[in-house]
Formats: structure tokens, C-alpha cells, sequence
């Protein structure tokens, strides 16, 4: 087989593939233990808090197994709030969370400033996702 005809069926076979993979469904991921979480903070404090909470959510997924997720968003029509939507491999993973030394920590120092605090815990049934 000549180079050319080589590379063309090679070139075939990864498109064969390329259109394969866009043409799957999105792909279901394990059930895990979901935890939203809303803060409020006052206005003057609200950068700071931001900071704090970037840094507890960058160790929480670097530092912890069983966090899969951690994100923090804010809704432009409710003011110095952060929103948390954690997913967690199971309860036992969160409960590892709240042992954490990077949580105790930012318990410690976002506690004094923090206005409001509410939020659900529960099981996930399913999640899709694109791959």
C-alpha cells in the first residue's frame, strides 16, 4: 500500500470516528451528593469574599478525591450573594470536606462577614453532560 492511500485511509478512519463520537448522546455520570449552598455578605465585603471562596473551591477540587465539583456564580438580581453547586462523590466525601483544613480556615475567616447562609443537600439521580 502506497503512502498516500496509507494516509487517506487513516484520514477515513478519524473522521469515521469524529462523527461517531458528535453523533453519541450525552453521556450519564454516577449519581454523587449535591450541596448548594447561598451566602450573603455585606456590600463592603464582598471582593474579600470572592477571594475566600475562590481559594476554599480551588482546594476543595485539587485537595479532596471525592470533590468532583465545585462552583461559585453569582445572580445579577440578588446583590453580595455567592451561590455554591458542590457534587460530591457521596455523603462520607462531604463530611471529608467539612474536616478539611483548607474549610476550617475558610470558616474561620468568612464567618465574621457572612450575613446570611441557606442551602439543600441531597443525592443526584443523574447528570448529563457532554463528554
Amino acid at each position: 500500500m502506497t503512502s498516500k492511500a496509507m494516509g487517506n485511509r487513516i484520514c477515513k478512519r478519524l473522521a469515521l470516528g469524529l462523527v461517531l463520537a458528535l453523533a453519541m448522546p450525552a453521556a450519564a455520570f454516577a449519581a454523587g451528593y449535591v450541596v448548594t449552598v447561598d451566602f450573603g455578605t455585606a456590600p463592603e465585603n464582598l471582593e474579600r469574599f470572592k477571594t475566600m471562596m475562590d481559594q476554599n473551591a480551588k482546594a476543595s477540587v485539587a485537595d479532596e478525591s471525592g470533590c468532583r465539583e465545585f462552583n461559585v456564580y453569582e445572580i445579577g438580581a440578588t446583590p453580595n450573594h455567592l451561590f455554591l453547586y458542590e457534587v460530591y462523590d457521596d455523603e462520607a466525601a462531604f463530611q471529608v470536606h467539612l474536616a478539611a483544613p483548607h474549610y476550617k480556615h475558610f470558616k474561620e475567616v468568612s464567618d465574621p462577614i457572612i450575613t446570611s447562609r441557606g442551602g439543600t443537600r441531597g443525592t443526584m439521580l443523574v447528570s448529563y453532560r457532554k463528554p
